[in-house]
């Protein structure tokens, strides 16, 4: 495999320009340019959770890092109790969100970015979001540890992120008199974000928040540049079912992101939904994709470069791997449905804008 120099592309709040190249040259320069002013984009506040963190110092060579800043947030306020039909076409009743169950780090860092960070009270094991980490209590949900475990928890309110794995967990929780739902992980992370406002009775706070994000986007879309459109980009993560390698397909922030761009993503192309593992090596070849990009808790639990390659061997075989064309990203910004996919869209438009153009 072809190893150039290593690249970093981050940006950086300045005035005048959202994003900027930090030591592979200015070619991009114009296009930093046109992605300029997504901080003031809708209502929501951006700053201090968006700042950029710089690249790690484990980046491989070779690699290119990519980073957003301006992640929103808004202020919620609860008004319950609230009763709607949720994700799973159940009509629902939420009372208390104090000791809220996530079901995913997704609906944490929303409530988070809503500032209900402190309601956050219990997330699965393995999340890579602040808002999940930062949860007192910590769990691992499985077949073997079922519904029983998350009700000894002793939550007010479970909030599933997926209609498939939830839907039942949802309903044993009310069948024991705890308030749940789940938000429906098919649609765009805009509409989650308003899905999760108006189950805590604020759909005021969803719209800003949700608009804020849909206004990056559309700004991610202008930046990326029309030569984006024949790039074929594939996303990998290490945390699938069971915590099995996966490639990332619809319902998912990557999805949501490549969209927009304009760019041609793999796994959604080739039918898979979510955290996928029904994909094989040779499969992964005939893809072809020109740029592959995977998030910093994925390659961390890979344990670095070398087990990256471990877990996809035929990557370094495809026109990613043979030009080098792996991009790194924050995981809260490439792999979590949150707050951050406008902010990381618009990054990502920018290093494949600049890749298109080489």
């Amino acid at each position: 495999m072809h190893l150039p120099r290593r690249t970093l592309l981050s940006t950086v709040p300045a005035a005048g320009a959202l994003l900027a190249l930090s030591a592979c040259g200015g070619g991009s320069a114009d296009v930093a340019a046109e992605a300029a002013g997504a901080s003031d984009a809708g209502g929501a506040g951006t700053g201090g959770a968006g700042s950029a963190s710089g690249a790690p110092s484990d980046l491989p060579e070779g690699w290119t890092w990519v980073e957003g800043t301006d992640v929103p947030t808004t202020t919620a306020t609860p008004a319950l109790p609230v009763t709607l039909t949720d994700g799973t076409g159940t009509e629902v009743t939420v009372e208390d969100v104090s000791r809220t169950i996530v079901g995913g780090e997704d609906v944490a860092d929303m409530l988070a970015a809503m500032g209900l960070q402190e309601d956050v009270y219990a997330a699965p094991t393995g999340s890579v979001a602040d808002a999940a980490l930062a949860a007192p209590e910590q769990f691992e949900f499985s077949q073997s540890t079922g519904t029983e475990g998350l009700l000894a928890v002793d939550g007010t309110f479970f909030l599933g992120n997926n209609t498939k794995r939830h839907g039942d967990v949802a309903a044993q929780f009310r069948a024991a008199g705890i308030s749940a739902a789940v938000i429906d992980d098919q649609q765009s992370v805009a509409d989650k974000i308003r899905a999760v406002a108006a189950l805590l009775g604020d759909t005021d706070a969803g719209e800003e928040l949700a608009g804020t994000v849909e206004d990056q986007l559309t700004q991610a879309a202008e930046a990326s540049g029309d030569a984006v459109a024949a790039l074929r980009v594939l996303v990998v993560t290490s945390s699938g079912a069971g915590g099995a390698n996966a490639v990332v397909g619809t319902g998912t922030a990557a999805a949501d992101i490549i969209e927009a761009i304009g760019a041609v993503n793999c796994g959604v192309e080739a039918g898979l939904r979510g955290y996928s593992v029904e994909y094989s090596d040779e499969g992964l070849l005939d893809l072809a994709p020109d740029v592959v990009v995977t998030g910093t808790g994925d390659l961390e639990e890979w344990g670095g470069l070398e087990g990256f390659l471990t877990a996809f061997p035929t990557l370094a075989q495809t026109p990613a791997g043979q030009s080098s064309h792996f991009l790194l990203m924050p995981s809260e910004q490439i792999k979590v449905s949150g707050t951050a996919v406008g902010a990381g869209a618009l990054a990502l438009a920018t290093a494949l804008a600049e890749l298109a153009a080489a």
